[in-house]
């Protein structure tokens, strides 16, 4: 056990520049001080600051304990930490969840048709983008009359973390919680200068006319810049679109900025608890005991949104 572990924290440098590659060309959905953190955790670990991560027996967990209610089970489901499409060394050094893995989970919980109902345990910050449209939309078309989905942000549920709660019947945050974060960004680092002081010089062949456009290695024209704007905004239209549906508001009002409009969603800002009902992003303030003892004794209807109220008004 100590000489893999030794092994494994020997080849720590190496892996780390395949991961900071990935983190700066990806699109993130997160809450941008998690970003920070996280970036700073990766550069900790390129200077070969050991991992805490210890082995299998350390992978996050899905699926909590069942709970019985009136009318049948209550599967209690766990979606905690930076979230990432699939496990990795990445996901383990943030303390990240895998898409994969909740959505094994969920489809087992789904499956169950003595289910009284699911309750998703929500505390992320958000993350990187890929299976995050899949997994909303999954918990989404789980929805049904008689099987309530209650998430609960406990106590954070920010960007794509948020997407993935607001697809259920009803979002709950705890009163020391915050939900929102709906924006989408990436970025680019020139890595050029920072070579040159070690001593390299790094060249690149390739075949393909933008085959290493947006490479690190040199600064990023007006052409890359606009093609990596396209897909932030192609992302961003998907966030906003989806949480309308979700929400039963419409995508103005999701999108608007909250300094000019009074019926918005934040505009990439997080809000806390009583803050985020009001403006329709939530439903309603409950700790995780008391929602899973109202959802245990069958009491969940899913409360009309300020958002909703305000469409109507108009």
């Amino acid at each position: 056990m100590v000489a893999a572990q030794d092994w494994r924290l020997s080849k720590m440098p190496h892996d780390i520049a395949r991961v900071l590659q990935a983190a700066a060309t990806g699109v993130w959905l997160i809450d941008p001080q998690k970003a920070a953190e996280i970036a700073s955790v990766l550069a900790l670990r390129s200077q070969g600051v050991a991992s805490e991560w210890a082995g299998e027996m350390n992978e996050p967990v899905y699926a909590g304990d069942p709970v019985q209610g009136r009318k049948g089970t209550i599967h209690v489901l766990k979606l905690h930490g930076s979230i990432m499409p699939r496990g990795g060394m990445m996901a383990r050094m943030s303390g990240g969840a895998s898409l994969e893995m909740f959505q094994k989970a969920f489809s087992r919980a789904a499956d169950d048709t003595q289910a009284q109902a699911i309750v998703l345990e929500v505390d992320s910050p958000g993350g990187l983008v890929d299976q995050v449209p899949e997994t909303a939309a999954m918990i989404y078309k789980a929805r049904r009359a008689g099987r309530p989905i209650v998430a609960v942000a406990n106590t954070l549920a920010a960007s794509a973390a948020y997407w993935i709660a607001s697809a259920a019947d009803e979002l709950v945050v705890t009163p020391s919680g915050k939900v929102g974060s709906i924006g989408v960004y990436t970025m680019h680092d020139n890595m050029a200068e920072a070579l040159k002081k070690a001593g390299v010089d790094r060249t690149l062949i390739s075949a393909g006319s933008r085959k290493v456009e947006g490479n690190p290695f040199n600064p990023l024209d007006a052409t890359a810049k606009a093609a990596v704007q396209k897909q932030v905004e192609n992302t961003y239209a998907m966030f906003s679109k989806a949480v309308a549906k979700h929400r039963g508001t419409s995508v103005e009002v999701v999108r608007a900025d909250p300094e000019s409009a009074e019926a918005h969603f934040g505009g990439g800002r997080s809000y806390p608890a009583a803050e985020a009902v009001r403006l329709g992003m939530a439903d309603r303030v409950a700790t995780f005991d008391e929602t899973l003892r109202r959802v245990a004794a069958g009491r969940v209807s899913r409360n009309p949104s300020m958002a909703r109220k305000r469409l109507a008004m108009i």
